[in-house]
């Protein structure tokens, strides 16, 4: 065979290489695939409305981009997550984190990809920010932020002639008074465990400032110190009282919701991410509002302490090296206008986007008020100590339970796993 035989073969091989690759569809022609593991699923829930803007519009405008969206629920990504990272294998390029010190410690293992410098421009709150660094570095966004608060039903306060309560004295006569009109004082959702959580963070900050939680878990402290204790005994006593009904731990945290939504219950300390729910009128012909957590006249807590964390955040992981710039056009998406205008309830952490009912406004006002944000302390512990936590918290909700030795027990446990508290 010649030469040019030869040459004229390999320029048709050549060409019909080239053709069959215009051909192609794009991601077999070096399309690049970006994982990401979150919780929603980009549906037509009401709920999920983020998710299905973040999605549709990042596909719609990086069709240079393979986006492979896994919703894996709440429980489902955080076990999946913290098998990855432990077994450092199976990692998604990016998913859906709450930031903190769960987030920190996988950025101590070396799992996660180091974004400050791309995401140093980022327009967001400075506690979204934050919420998403670890030791100086960046490793995500922060789309949504939730805070603990009170949702009052304004209708019945104003039935009955109640004043949302400012300090603890106030909130006890108000509960009182409801009682008296044969209104459950406080929704809750005991029996699932983690919904106690939220108001005894806030009576323990309100005994013992915000940073009691904090000293224990640097274990400068115990979990079974003054604060905790006397925070556990009183809401204790509110218990007693029947402020959470006959049967608080028969109570499911939807149980709850219904309760507010019929007008059975008139206050619930819950997560600014029931606004969207409270506010549709599809779920609730009540008027709902919502307010910052009374203060304690004489503790150490004020009431610019907000209880809350992030809402919706990303974080990137090391595999996604490789691929930074689909990484960090993901990043600036999720932070974007458009995408989180679609948000339905959530309180948005990027500037221009408009509060999309009258509570998530209140809860944003509340928000902007605090000089001090405390993670969620069952987010922000360590897996080992975490569920235990709410576990002993339970305890609360029995009226003859000894809730200082259930404490007790907590602090010894947080001993074994975290060590004992350093002598000063």
């Amino acid at each position: 065979m010649t030469r040019k035989r030869i040459s004229l073969l390999a320029s048709f091989f050549l060409l019909v290489a080239l053709t069959a690759g215009l051909l192609l569809p794009i991601s077999a022609a070096g399309k690049v695939k970006l994982t990401v593991w979150g919780i929603d699923l980009p549906d037509d829930d009401p709920a999920h409305a983020y998710a299905k803007a973040l999605v549709n519009g990042f596909k719609a405008k990086n069709p240079d981009i393979e986006l492979d969206y896994v919703a894996l629920g709440n429980d489902g990504l955080k076990d999946k997550v913290k098998v990855c990272m432990a077994s450092n294998s199976g990692l998604p390029d990016i998913f859906q984190s709450w930031g903190g010190s769960v987030m920190g410690s996988y950025a101590d293992a070396g799992r996660l990809l180091d974004l400050t410098k791309e995401l140093k421009d980022i327009k967001c709150s400075e506690a979204a920010r934050q919420a998403m660094t670890w030791k100086g570095k960046t490793y995500g966004v922060a789309p949504f932020f939730a805070i603990a608060g009170v949702f009052v039903n304004e209708g019945l306060f104003k039935a009955h002639g109640l004043k949302v309560p400012t300090t603890i004295d106030e909130f006890e006569k108000v509960c009182e008074a409801l009682k008296a009109k044969g209104i459950q004082p406080l929704a809750c959702g005991a029996k699932d465990k983690w919904p106690v959580l939220a108001m005894y963070m806030y009576l323990v900050d309100r005994f013992g400032g915000i940073n009691a939680f904090a000293d224990a878990a640097a274990r400068k402290a115990r979990f079974d110190g003054e604060a905790f204790v006397k925070a556990a005994q009183l809401y204790q006593k509110w218990v007693k009282a029947g402020y959470f009904g006959s049967k608080p731990l028969g109570e499911a945290y939807g149980d709850a919701q219904v309760l507010m939504a019929t007008g059975k219950a008139g206050m619930h300390v819950t997560g600014s991410w029931m606004c969207a729910q409270y506010s549709s009128k599809e779920f609730t012909d009540q008027t709902i509002g919502f307010y910052a957590f009374p203060v304690l006249p004489g503790g150490k807590g004020k009431e610019t302490d907000i209880m809350g964390m992030t809402d919706i955040g990303y974080a990137a992981t090391r595999v996604a090296a490789g691929k930074k710039d689909a990484v960090v056009r993901f990043m600036k998406y999720a932070m974007s206008v458009e995408a989180c205008s679609a948000e339905p309830g959530r309180i948005c952490s990027v500037p221009g986007v408009k509060a999309p009912s009258r509570l998530t406004e209140m809860a944003a006002g509340v928000f902007a008020k605090a000089k001090a944000v405390q993670f969620w302390w069952d987010q922000d512990l360590p897996a080992s100590v975490s569920s235990p936590l709410n576990d002993a918290l339970q305890n609360i909700m029995m009226p003859e339970a000894d809730v200082a030795k259930a404490l007790a027990q907590y602090e010894e446990l947080v001993t074994e796993m975290m060590g004992p508290v350093k002598k000063k």
